[in-house]
């Protein structure tokens, strides 16, 4: 009895002062599109920091009755979200941090499940960032960026320390758009581009008429369609809404 009373002391002493183990953040992959052996990734140590961004577009009809012209609502962007991890396997006796990488840089891909599925349109899995933020609940996008910086080694060259910057681009299903011609992603397919490749060639390709390509570069924020390239990924709309909202 006196020493459960002691116990429970002590547990609530250990969370008045801060000494409650923090929960550990994890990305996730949606449930309809999960990679074979799928595991969610923890991570080694919570970001100190991390970035959600989310743009408007809006247009100005220049009007001589009024000055700045009329604003003209045109959408709401995919939300991005960017950080960067710390990873750190140094004080194991064989300590290696590429097994983690290799799980984020395997969640590009298309997985064997989507490829089955049709073809001809292969996805990545949709992933996800799980840590107490309810704006993040229900978030799920495509990780359009993984960079990878080494920082150090073991004497044979394995990594056991590094920085890994990640951005996802997608949608909480909390913070989505109520407005249907809005252009926060509706859109379940993502196209890295490679050289030569233009907005119009993409949106000829992908949509089947050059002239969408304003749509292409909405729905991803692209202000200067001349600012692309090769290695880029790019959230693609579905014909109906690049028609729609053309």
């Amino acid at each position: 009895m006196v020493m459960a009373a002691a116990g429970a002391a002590a547990s609530i002493a250990g969370d008045l002062l801060g000494f409650t183990k923090p929960t550990k953040a994890k990305l996730v992959c949606k449930d309809d599109n999960r990679p074979e052996g799928y595991e969610p990734l923890e991570v080694m140590f919570n970001p100190t920091e991390y970035t959600l961004k989310q743009s408007v577009s809006v247009t100005r009809n220049e009007s001589p009755a009024e000055a700045g012209g009329t604003p003209q609502f045109q959408g709401t962007s995919a939300m991005t979200l960017s950080m960067t991890l710390f990873l750190d396997d140094f004080a194991s006796l064989e300590g290696d941090v590429t097994p983690k990488i290799s799980t984020l840089l395997s969640w590009t891909h298309p997985t064997k499940a989507s490829t089955d599925a049709d073809p001809n349109r292969p996805l990545p899995p949709m992933v996800g960032f799980e840590w107490g933020n309810p704006q993040l609940d229900g978030f799920y996008g495509f990780l359009t960026e993984v960079g990878i910086t080494y920082t150090v080694f073991r004497m044979d060259g394995t990594p056991v320390q590094a920085k890994v910057a990640i951005t996802i681009v997608g949608q909480s299903e909390k913070l989505g758009p109520t407005n249907p011609s809005s252009h926060a992603i509706n859109s379940k397919r993502i196209r890295t581009l490679t050289d030569g490749d233009t907005l119009q060639s993409i949106a000829y390709r992908e949509l089947g008429t050059p002239g969408l390509w304003r749509a292409i570069a909405e729905l991803n924020g692209i202000d200067d369609p001349q600012a692309i390239h090769a290695g880029m990924a790019v959230l693609i709309p579905s014909k109906a809404d690049a028609v729609r909202d053309r």
